[in-house]
């Protein structure tokens, strides 16, 4: 102890010193050093937690996207097929629609013709009538006599065959 003495060190203060920053290191260990080093393993657990989280998240996005394109080329396809039925259920309807009136036009028509040939019927049963009458009056004018029914049944038979 003598050499520490003749280097000018006190012992004593030497020793007091060595105990002040043994006391100091267990303090600051304990209470400072200690609590630091949790906390910044805290934190580092913390950002790798959240850099986990975020590459998660990304997976996440990504899969959703796809998702999202499966869903939306789903709803396109059905929105076609949708389309293509309702284009193909008009096209249905206006062709019933068409051989509806075409139906119609066929029945107007022949209900038109069936009219006319009962007229052109009267009419020609109206002309026969109109030109017996006439061959009659002509008939009764050149013979100058009276022609009675059975003779202008007779008349009018032959008029008519020839």
């Amino acid at each position: 102890m003598e050499i520490l003495a003749k280097l000018g060190i006190d012992w004593k203060l030497l020793l007091a010193q060595g105990v002040n920053f043994a006391i100091l290191f267990f303090v600051l260990k304990h209470f400072a050093y200690k609590p630091m080093l949790d906390f910044l393993m805290k934190r580092s657990e913390r950002i790798e937690q959240g850099l986990k989280d975020a590459d998660t998240a990304k997976e996440k996005l990504v899969q959703v996207s796809e998702e999202e394109k499966k869903i939306l080329q789903l709803a396109r396809e059905e929105a076609k097929a949708l389309i293509a039925e309702a284009e193909k259920d008009a096209k249905e309807r206006s062709q019933k629609r068409e051989e509806a009136t075409e139906a119609k036009v066929a029945a107007l028509l022949l209900e038109g013709e069936k009219r006319l040939n009962e007229e052109r019927v009267k009419m020609l049963d109206g002309a026969k009538a109109e030109i017996a009458g006439l061959v009659m009056t002509a008939l009764e004018k050149v013979l100058h006599e009276k022609v009675d029914s059975t003779k202008d049944q007779e008349l009018i038979a032959r008029m008519t065959n020839k």
